[in-house]
């Protein structure tokens, strides 16, 4: 494995130094392909090569990622850096094209999908033996993916995309789930993101049809009349909403994460959920900034059920998959809500919490897959006393149970400080609720921990049962770099994401006053 990843990192360097800066995000857009069909070409027996091929093209993009970073332009008088164009004609009847940038939060969106994708191949080296080609192959095509969508700036190409995330998506829980019920979970996910999407594309078309275009800059610039964006912002919102998941679509995601493989809970987790609160971020408030304010209060109150519903529901739990997957369904409410106060600081902390998620909930997922690798249950009453057998693997669990009930010094409370101080600013029962989801969260981590660390070993699950090996403890060791560096230098990331953020408030002048015409409306 270490000669083709130093391999890969000498072509990752070589690549930083010669590669023009605007030739950057292009690279990273067209390399994921490149494995995919690199892979493919290799014969189905070569295991070991379609693991290494598949780490070695995700470290050699993670590095053009991290140039890519240090090459953004915070306060830039453009609001999108590193633009690169895709066009496409056919006799001059069909013209498409689709110009992919990256601002303040989709630079970390980027970011966050490019150092997850490392982390998934490597938690799943040894667990996908029989499939092994298709399921390296997927990842890099989701990656593919998800790097698009995230950059792209056409709504109607960002919905494209946003639907071809969930094929891969889909074929990874079929191929690499764990039980029976895989094919299940696989189907309520296509069910209940089709059903939403395809409430979307009238919407999307209907914006095409008045402008002719559905670029985002032109769009954002658009005015729309106030009926209209009531009808439009449905169609997105039920779209972002499945995706998030808000309450009553949230049920196809427990089942999901318990059915899905390692990796693929990772990847849900930490980047697939992530593309519904972006939706919400770049395209319904820039785009249709009074219908938020007249629906503000009504995603807010399901917003807080949901945030409410889902910590008392992961109490009750007796699967430890379940109690993440639960957890993450209150952290993303949580999201929403400080989303939709509708003010400066409430987005900007909101995209702090949804990228605080994207990394201590994989790094929970990981834990739940090294222990189901050796234990072969996630039921907590099969679980106990891991700290006497395993070390090293309950250091780990007590770091990421204390960044997901928000500890200090970590980057979920930053996240969730800033958002609790939003939601204050708006409503104080909102306040209120929202905080007794901050106290359930402590409750469901801490009983979570002890149930599986503390406790007496059971003979029959721990006595031969190894602590975490080099590769693992690798996979561990970037999500703790990130969660002390986040937790203790977050204005490195808040910086960026308000600078992005502001520039549209200002662009689209969508600063969240109170309008008049609602009072006419109702």
């Amino acid at each position: 494995m270490w000669p083709l990843v130093l391999c890969s990192c000498g072509m990752g360097v070589a690549l930083l130094a010669f590669l023009p800066a605007n030739a950057l995000l292009g690279w990273v857009l067209v390399l994921p392909l490149a494995g995919a069909v690199l892979i493919r070409l290799l014969p189905s027996g070569y295991t070991a090569a379609h693991r290494q091929v598949a780490l070695a093209f995700t470290l050699l993009i993670l590095l053009l990622a991290v140039r890519l970073w240090a090459g953004y332009t915070p306060m830039s008088r453009a609001p999108f850096q590193q633009v690169v164009g895709l066009s496409a004609g056919w006799s001059g009847l069909v013209w498409i094209r689709l110009e992919f940038g990256v601002d303040g939060l989709s630079l970390w969106m980027v970011l966050l999908t490019r150092a997850l994708m490392p982390l998934a191949v490597l938690c799943s080296w040894l667990s996908q033996q029989k499939n092994n080609q298709s399921f390296m192959r997927l990842l890099l095509v989701l990656e593919r993916a998800l790097l698009a969508a995230f950059t792209c700036l056409d709504l109607l190409g960002f919905y494209v995309l946003y639907e071809s995330a969930l094929i891969p998506m889909f074929l990874l829980i079929g191929i690499g789930g764990s039980r029976p019920r895989k094919v299940r979970a696989a189907y309520l996910l296509v069910l209940y993101t089709l059903v939403g999407s395809l409430v979307m594309l009238p919407c999307v078309l209907l914006m095409l049809s008045q402008t002719g275009s559905t670029s985002f800059e032109l769009l954002a610039h658009e005015s729309w009349a106030p009926a209209r964006q009531l009808v439009l912002w449905w169609g997105l919102f039920l779209a972002f909403a499945v995706k998030v998941p808000m309450m009553p679509v949230h049920l196809w995601l427990p089942e999901a994460h318990v059915e899905a493989s390692t990796a693929g809970s990772v990847l849900l987790a930490g980047v697939l959920l992530k593309l519904g609160t972006y939706g919400l971020l770049r395209f319904s408030l820039p785009l249709l900034p009074d219908a938020c304010v007249y629906y503000g209060p009504f995603v807010m109150l399901l917003s807080l059920l949901g945030l409410v519903y889902a910590s008392l529901t992961t109490l009750r739990q007796v699967d430890l998959k379940k109690v993440v997957a639960y957890s993450s369904v209150a952290h993303m409410n949580l999201v929403v809500l400080a989303l939709f106060t509708l003010s400066d600081l409430g987005t900007t902390a909101a995209a702090f919490l949804m990228l605080a998620h994207g990394v201590v909930s994989p790094a929970m997922f990981l834990c739940v897959g090294a222990l189901y690798d050796r234990a072969h249950s996630k039921a907590l009453k099969y679980l106990g006393g891991a700290a006497t057998a395993m070390p090293l693997f309950s250091i780990m669990f007590f770091l990421f149970s204390l960044a997901n009930l928000a500890l200090p010094l970590s980057p979920n409370f930053v996240g969730e400080f800033l958002c609790l101080s939003a939601i204050f600013g708006h409503n104080v029962w909102a306040l209120l609720l929202a905080c007794l989801a901050v106290i359930l969260s402590a409750a469901y981590s801490m009983w979570a921990y002890a149930r599986v660390v503390h406790g007496m070993p059971r003979p029959q699950v721990f006595s031969a049962m190894a602590d975490l090996n080099r590769r693992e403890t690798v996979t561990f060791l970037p999500l703790v770099a990130l969660t002390l560096w986040w937790g203790l230098k977050p204005e490195i990331v808040l910086d960026q994401l308000s600078s992005g953020l502001w520039f549209w408030h200002q662009a689209t002048q969508t600063v969240f006053e109170p309008i008049h015409w609602v009072l006419d409306i109702v």
